[in-house]
């Protein structure tokens, strides 16, 4: 008996020992996890990454770091952490809208992995999977393992995650030469193109590919007052590639248009309803187009592309120094007037003729399908 007894405590002792093992291991990944949410979160604010390229391959790397270190059990408990991590982060920088785009894109990832097992049908083509392309094999899931027994099905899922974050890297990083490879169809010999967002990446490789085939002109609104040396450097990159290109005033823009063939945008966000948040002074040159009858080209990969409405526009707006509108130096008229800087500007769908995308060019109509093959409608709201 004293043996027995001795052996039952012996194993509620393993047995205890094992369960405080399991819980340190489980508060130390909650706050290893709870670091690096922090550490991303202070990043946006402080601004550290900005941009919507950085923020898109930063919180890709991030949510492929909280897929691999993150403990949960089911899908829908991952789909509930990533909800809430997703809202933290778009709280934090609400106007970095690549941020709150990838994280919805990771939903999709596995809603879609999650309809596919639920279907029993692997090889069916997945509904919002026009770009995402991973769906494991059914060989795979059903591999025997120690004489019986499925591959567990929680890492099966995670390494399907997480291999959907990197194609969705891929995605991104290919970006600006898949818009290139359109630039032939849509630029003509001696023409004369006008750009008021020099900060934009995607227009700058837009514009110096199709220079390899085609010679025209470039105008380049100057983007007074955020964007000045931006723009000289955006016009110094052009002129080294052989590209005519002219620095104009923002207050001539109306009275150059007539001359000009085309006019191509960059954008930070486009929203469902065809809309798109770009750079201040871009309304203007669009309804400047607009009255001259001149084609508006926005150029934007699909991580730009939002399932949201833009209810309240100036809520997207964000003000910047006003001391580069007026000076402080300005003794006169410091305090007796208000001086608002803006970034950014919100662009109406109608001033908008075609989106070119990675994908193609499609009308600003047709955005909303695009979004629906693309982003799941319970992760509209995070």
């Amino acid at each position: 008996m004293a043996s027995s007894a001795s052996s039952a405590s012996h194993v509620n002792n393993n047995t205890g020992g094992g369960a405080s093992v399991a819980v340190a291991n489980a508060i130390a990944a909650a706050n290893k996890l709870e670091v690096l949410i922090e550490s991303f979160v202070s990043k946006l604010r402080r601004k550290q990454v900005s941009g919507s390229y950085n923020t898109a391959i930063a919180t890709c790397k991030f949510l492929m770091r909280v897929t691999s270190i993150s403990r949960w059990g089911t899908a829908a408990e991952f789909i509930t952490l990533i909800h809430g991590i997703g809202k933290r982060i778009n709280d934090s920088q609400p106007r970095e809208f690549a941020v709150s785009n990838i994280v919805r894109r990771v939903l999709a990832i596995v809603r879609d992995e999650v309809n596919v097992k639920e279907d029993g049908n692997p090889s069916a083509p997945v509904n919002t999977s026009m770009f995402q392309l991973l769906v494991t094999n059914k060989n795979d899931k059903d591999v025997e393992k120690n004489g019986g027994g499925k591959v567990n099905e929680k890492s099966d899922l995670r390494s399907v995650i997480i291999q959907g974050i990197r194609d969705l890297m891929d995605e991104i990083q290919a970006v600006h030469e898949n818009i290139a490879e359109m630039t032939l169809d849509l630029i003509h010999d001696n023409e004369i193109l006008l750009t008021p967002t020099p900060g934009s990446s995607t227009v700058l490789n837009f514009l110096l590919k199709a220079s390899t085939k085609r010679k025209f002109t470039v105008l380049v609104a100057e983007a007074y007052p955020n964007d000045i040396e931006v723009c000289h450097g955006f016009a110094k990159k052009l002129a080294q590639a052989g590209i005519e290109t002219v620095i104009i005033p923002d207050s001539t823009v109306f009275a150059v248009m007539s001359r000009v063939g085309k006019v191509l945008v960059g954008t930070r966000n486009v929203f469902v309803n065809g809309g798109c948040v770009t750079a201040a002074g871009v309304a203007t040159v669009c309804e400047c187009a607009k009255e001259h009858r001149t084609p508006v080209f926005a150029v934007a990969g699909l991580y730009k592309f939002s399932p949201c409405y833009p209810f309240d526009r100036n809520s997207l707006i964000e003000v910047g120094n006003s001391g580069k509108v007026l000076s402080y130096d300005d003794s006169d008229l410091v305090g007796k007037c208000e001086v608002t800087n803006p970034l950014y500007d919100y662009v109406i769908p109608d001033n908008i003729d075609i989106y070119i995308t990675n994908i193609g060019g499609c009308s600003p109509n047709f955005i909303y399908r695009i979004i629906l093959d693309n982003y799941s409608q319970e992760d509209t709201e995070l």
